[in-house]
């Protein structure tokens, strides 16, 4: 059974770790969770060893500092220690070669590492008339990436974010576009994110997705 490290996040109170069970569910039936608490010394190279691959789950939004913008008054920023936990792990991770998937925050937090660019807030930045923080829409897998060997060109995905990659770097593939052309999927060899939530889609899809990652994996061993 692969192992996979998880970034833990923190509740409201400022006190409490939690990650969301839906994770759980969706991923330990297939792999060995080791969740990640932020560190003072920033030093996870124990975690990379231990682990087959990581995910950046969902979360707050990113301080946009980070991509050189004022923050939009809409923003709900993330704990600073999970923030920099999300980056410092990541690094390391990719450093080292491993997969790296993410989820919701964790794709946004993967395109500004490579100097990409976000929308702060949908419903002000970019004219749509899907509620993205909550309508399920189609989403257009793209031609020629790895999602597309698991998915049809066209899938029904669940939202919930005010916040979007807005520019993508050039090494990072674009995998999945919403049908109002909001970009909700990367990759390259060492990354697979989407934007929406697979662990709380139906239950073929999470079989779909799960496979996406497995192989993904696999083929990094």
């Amino acid at each position: 059974m692969y192992k996979i490290a998880i970034t833990l996040r923190k509740k409201e109170d400022h006190m409490t770790f939690f990650m969301n069970d839906t994770y759980y569910q969706f991923l330990s039936p297939y792999f060995d969770i080791e969740l990640v608490v932020p560190r003072k010394d920033r030093q996870y190279q124990d975690v990379v060893n231990r682990n087959n691959a990581l995910l950046i789950c969902g979360g707050n939004d990113i301080d946009p500092h980070y991509y050189h913008q004022e923050s939009h008054h809409s923003n709900t920023l993330e704990d600073h220690l999970i923030e920099t936990m999300d980056f410092d792990i990541f690094q390391q991770f990719y450093e080292a070669k491993k997969p790296i998937l993410g989820i919701c925050r964790g794709i946004q937090v993967i395109n500004i590492l490579f100097q990409g660019s976000l929308y702060q807030d949908i419903p002000s930045q970019y004219p749509t008339l899907i509620q993205h923080n909550k309508d399920y829409h189609h989403v257009l897998i793209q031609k020629d990436t790895l999602l597309s060997r698991y998915f049809p060109s066209q899938i029904k995905v669940n939202s919930s974010h005010h916040q979007n990659i807005k520019d993508v770097p050039k090494t990072l593939k674009i995998s999945a576009i919403s049908e109002d052309g909001l970009i909700e999927g990367i990759e390259n060899n060492q990354i697979l994110a989407v934007q929406w939530h697979p662990e709380r889609m139906d239950e073929q899809h999470q079989k779909q997705f799960i496979q996406y990652i497995l192989d993904f994996i696999q083929n990094h061993s």
